[in-house]
């Protein structure tokens, strides 16, 4: 081994909190790719939480829905500056990144 094998070490990057909260989802959701959470209901007038889980190919999951509640209220608060308020939004549990949903 050369004496300057170690000179220049890799920085190692830790996974920030969106990056653990995907793991995390994927875990719990196998098979999903995006999952779009909403606050407002399509058919309420008041704050409802909504949850849907997409796969790769655009086909929706079945989430059972204490769990769809939990997870729904997991990134809303990983994300509260998003302005949940004003639309939806989808995390993409592949590159851990949350896009607003298209109206």
């Amino acid at each position: 081994m050369s004496p300057t094998a170690d000179c220049n070490p890799k920085p190692e990057s830790t996974p920030g909190p969106a990056e653990r909260l995907a793991a995390q989802l994927a875990s719990m959701l196998p098979g999903a790719a995006v999952v779009q959470v909403r606050l407002q209901g399509p058919r309420t007038l008041w704050p409802h939480l909504g949850l849907t889980a997409v796969n790769d190919r655009g086909h929706t999951l079945r989430v059972p829905r204490a769990k769809a509640l939990t997870i729904a209220r997991w990134i809303i608060r990983s994300f509260p500056h998003a302005g949940w308020a004003a639309t939806g939004h989808a995390f993409d549990l592949r590159t851990a990144r949350l896009h607003g949903l298209e109206a």
